[in-house]
Order: C-alpha cells, then structure tokens, then sequence
C-alpha cells in the first residue's frame, strides 16, 4: 500500500549525536539522496535543502553533481527524483544476495504456477525494517500491493508474522513487546497477545497466512527464508481475497515451503568468505 505523504524528515541536528567519519562531501551527498522516501519521492530545491540538513547553496551544488552522474533527475517543474543509475546499482544489491539466491527461481516458478502476485521481502535487523526486493506480478494484480523498494516496519502482515516465526521464542518475544500493531483494516491484529497466538501457529505449520489485515480486501500467505539458521526475509503469495481462500492459502504455504526446501538442498548459498 503506497504510503501517505506526511511532514518532510528534518536534516541531521546537534541533538542527533556525532557523524560518522569519513568524507564530508561524500557524507552529505548522502545526506541528499537519503531526503527521498515513498512519502516524499520529488523535492524541490528548498524541500530538499530542508530535507537534508544542508544550506540551500551546497544542495544545488551537490545534486547538479548528481544529476550529472545520473543519480537524480529534474522534472521539467524543477523538482528533483531519483535517478536510474540507483535503480541499475539497486538492482546489483537485490540480486547478488544470499536471499535472492534463494528466492530467485522460487519466485518465478510460483508466478507460473499460481498466476498470483509474489513478493520478496528482506529483514533489516538493525531498524526492524522490511524491504521489497523483488516483486513478480500477476495481470490482474491490484495497485495497492506494495511496489519494488518498499520499505516499511516489521508490523502486521503475513510477511512480518512468517518472519518473527523463524526466530527462537525469546527472540521474538522480546521484538513483539516492542512491535507497534497498527490498525491498518478491520481485520488487523492489533492486540500483542493474539498477535502471539498467530506467530505459535505460523511456527506449528511453517508458514503466515492473512486475510484482508494489511490491506483490505487482499490475501496473502508467507514463508520465511532461512540463511545460516537465521531468517533473512520471506516469500509471499498474494491476491484479491476472491480467490484466495483459506484453504488455497494453506496449500501455497505448504507448495512455497516445499520449492524452498528444494532450492536450499539444490543451490545454497555460498558461505561467506573469511577477509
């Protein structure tokens, strides 16, 4: 679901702690780039400035820079988006890791053989985040499943639940007191309680399944991704509730842990190499 634009982020302060070390020039082109989001995907020249912290003056250098070296664009309105060079480099990150390795032909098999929509989801440990690295869309697939480079928190949803269920009890236990279950639909679960109660089934069978909670009117089933004994994401099945009934959801939960029990066996990934 696309996300509702809101006040744009405030730049680096003082009160934010020291920055990191290392080039200042490279630190703010960053600074830059990073002033994007789903909300706010064009800034203009002040928006952006404000964005990132940073003089008016320094940002105009900085993304004529960039705009040269095609990591941003100028919209004939003047305001600035990002560029296809990311998109070029973002697409070299999704695909050479352990996760996309796993789930690449994964992915397209269930494509074929489901005609439904297939999301891959990669866990970000460090904010708790989640983000869509890979999409395969089926004709009919609604506009409001998530889009390619989707970020959002770890939350509601059958990829969140597939997710923490690959975790041991008392690791999750303690993300879950944490995690902020927002009412997204009618169906969400938002108490912490029954939202446990969900993730000991997911555990018991292997799988999330959902219907209408993140996104109303789509359902959706997820399985978690297992690198070196640790989730590194999941893989979801989803589409109009219409067509996906409970019954069927099972049934794609237990074929999607099947195709990727197949593809750990056949093709795991390299370990990581000692430097």
């Amino acid at each position: 679901m696309p996300d509702t634009p809101g006040p744009l982020p405030s730049g680096p302060t003082a009160q934010d702690g020291p920055r990191r070390r290392g080039v200042r020039s490279v630190d703010r082109a960053l600074d830059v780039l990073s002033a994007f989001s789903a909300a706010h995907p064009r800034l203009q020249l002040s928006e952006l400035a404000a964005a990132a912290g940073l003089p008016k003056a320094s940002t105009h250098r900085l993304a004529v820079t960039l705009v040269e070296r095609g990591f941003l664009r100028q919209a004939d309105d003047g305001a600035y988006v990002l560029g296809n060079r990311l998109l070029e480099l973002g697409s070299l990150v999704s695909a050479t890791t352990a996760l996309a390795h796993l789930t690449q032909g994964v992915a397209e098999e269930l494509i074929r053989s489901t005609g439904e929509t297939v999301l891959v989801a990669e866990i970000d440990w460090r904010d708790r985040s989640l983000l869509i690295t890979a999409k395969r869309e089926a004709p009919h697939s609604p506009e409001s499943l998530s889009p390619l480079g989707r970020r959002s928190a770890l939350g509601n949803g059958c990829i969140s639940r597939a997710i923490l269920s690959g975790l041991p009890v008392e690791d999750s236990e303690e993300i879950v007191a944490t995690l902020r279950l927002a009412q997204r639909t009618p169906a969400s679960i938002t108490d912490p309680e029954a939202f446990r109660r969900e993730l000991r089934t997911c555990r018991r069978y292997g799988y999330a399944v959902e219907i209408g909670e993140f996104i109303a009117g789509i359902a959706g089933v997820a399985v978690p991704v297992m690198v070196a004994g640790r989730p590194a994401g999941a893989v979801a099945v989803c589409g109009h509730t219409a067509r996906m009934s409970r019954r069927r959801l099972e049934a794609l939960g237990t074929h999607i842990k099947y195709l990727l029990g197949r593809a750990a066996a056949t093709n795991p990934p390299a370990s990581p190499r000692a430097g």
